[in-house]
């Protein structure tokens, strides 16, 4: 068995999403396992923790939890620590402390790990993360409000937060098959933690193959469906699980800049939206019922419409300063949950969510990723006897601001303001803007956004004005 530990709900669904994929019976379980459970028949269990931005002590205490219900129950093959593929943490942690205490307690001398997912937009050359065409240190997450990660150098950020040394394997090595034996020499040098480069599905399923017999590995969803690609290619798994169909709805809860860019692309696009106000209405139960009315009252074909509660940082700072940070963050996690519970009630067999962090727990604390039961629709079934469908809060896929071109997007005001904002606050952190000089521009339709100065203000703080 294969046993992984997600540092976050929305990453766990994405490991789990990945193994059935590749033909892994996959059971979830959304927290630690209660006592006494045991699973279904499965080849992998993923255990979803919050663990991503709580204190450090914490953090390893609920790993290591997690871990020694693994091994009783099995998952002395392989155990899989999954972080996010922007490698979210700090000086502090926290994917150094967990890995350095999940390392201990399996007396596992080196660890190999990419967080490369070239799916979403995630790829690691030479031992550096792209987030898209950027380096993770200039991309939309050097402002993240929990996490900004401000350097790209994968074995630099895990070396502060780690009492080991880092390395890499290169990407002509992984397409080299030389895996094993650069693993082999940077373990002679005493290195504990390596990244494997890996810009394809293909380097990773490459990667997949050497690592398979490996105690410990760590990444995002990418390595970890290459894992499972040749552990079912070895074993002969399930066909892989067909690709849902039936109602969808969209739910955003996460203040990202890409969320909050997505939500901007599916209003222009003419969805139907509505956004759950904490300060209109603090109880979560009554939020969710009128978002559940609104759903009620949409026409039939509409497509999938959004629910959302993601705010821009100016708005969202107003609500933490009312409510409070925790209170607020509890009240719309459980008004999306409840939510959630009021679509799938309803028919909706396809959640995507954005954030939200209690998404996934829709009080049922274990599912099982597999094909559809005999009921139709979703294309994963509930562990449990009830016939409710599995609630796959899977991170919203990166959707690109085409320009009016066929299939493609229309760009938006929003979506070019914040663009504008990245492009500036890049060229002002690599020294080649200074004082109040220069401006950008960006035509949308007909008309045209234009950047006022002084120069470093804005790109340090707002989006620009248009004019």
């Amino acid at each position: 068995m294969i046993g992984a530990i997600a540092d976050d709900f929305t990453g766990a669904t994405d490991v789990a999403v990945a193994m059935r994929r590749r033909g892994l019976r996959t059971v979830l379980y959304f927290g630690l396992p209660p006592q006494g459970s045991e699973p279904p028949e499965h080849d992998a269990v993923v255990i979803a923790l919050k663990t991503r931005t709580i204190p450090k002590a914490d953090a390893v205490a609920r790993s290591l939890r997690a871990l020694r219900w693994l091994r009783a129950h099995g998952a002395a093959r392989q155990v899989y620590f999954k972080y996010c593929s922007t490698f979210d943490s700090t000086r502090d942690g926290n994917i150094g402390p967990v890995l350095d205490a999940l390392a201990d307690a399996m007396d596992v001398p080196l660890v190999a790990m990419t967080p490369s997912s070239p799916e979403h937009g995630r790829t690691q050359y030479n031992g550096y993360l792209f987030v898209g065409d950027v380096l993770l240190g200039e991309s939309h997450m050097r402002d993240h409000p929990l996490t900004p990660m401000t350097d790209s150098y994968l074995p630099r950020l895990l070396e502060a937060q780690s009492a080991y040394r880092s390395g890499v394997v290169t990407l002509g090595q992984v397409r080299g098959h030389a895996v094993e034996q650069r693993l082999a020499e940077l373990r002679e040098h005493g290195v504990r933690y390596v990244f494997v480069d890996a810009l394809e599905d293909s380097d990773l399923e490459v990667s997949g193959r050497a690592l398979a017999g490996a105690r410990l590995v760590a990444g995002a969803a990418g390595l970890a469906g290459g894992l499972a690609a040749a552990h079912a290619r070895a074993e002969g798994g399930e066909p892989p699980a067909p690709d849902p169909f039936g109602p969808a709805a969209v739910l955003a809860g996460s203040c990202s800049a890409r969320t909050l860019e997505q939500v901007a692309v599916m209003i222009e696009a003419g969805r139907p939206a509505y956004r759950l106000d904490a300060l209109a209405d603090r109880d979560p139960a009554s939020l969710a019922r009128g978002a559940l009315a609104w759903y009620d009252r949409l026409p039939p074909g509409t497509g999938a419409p959004l629910i959302y509660s993601s705010l821009e940082p100016v708005a969202l700072r107003r609500v933490q300063q009312a409510l409070g940070t925790e209170r607020s963050a509890g009240i719309l996690e459980q008004a999306l949950g409840a939510v959630a519970r009021g679509l799938v009630e309803r028919g909706v067999t396809r959640v995507i969510s954005a954030g939200g962090r209690d998404l996934g727990r829709r009080g049922e604390r274990a599912r099982r990723a597999g094909r559809r039961d005999r009921r139709g629709g979703g294309a994963r079934r509930a562990v449990d006897p009830h016939p409710e469908r599995f609630l796959a809060a899977a991170e919203v896929r990166q959707l690109r601001r085409a320009r009016p071109a066929a299939g493609g997007v229309p760009m938006t005001f929003e979506n070019e303001r914040l663009s504008i904002v990245a492009a500036a606050r890049s060229l002002f952190a690599r020294g080649l803007t200074h004082g109040s000089t220069g401006n950008l521009s960006v035509r949308v339709g007909d008309r045209v956004l234009v950047t006022p100065p002084p120069a470093p203000a804005w790109a340090r703080s707002r989006p620009p004005t248009c004019r």
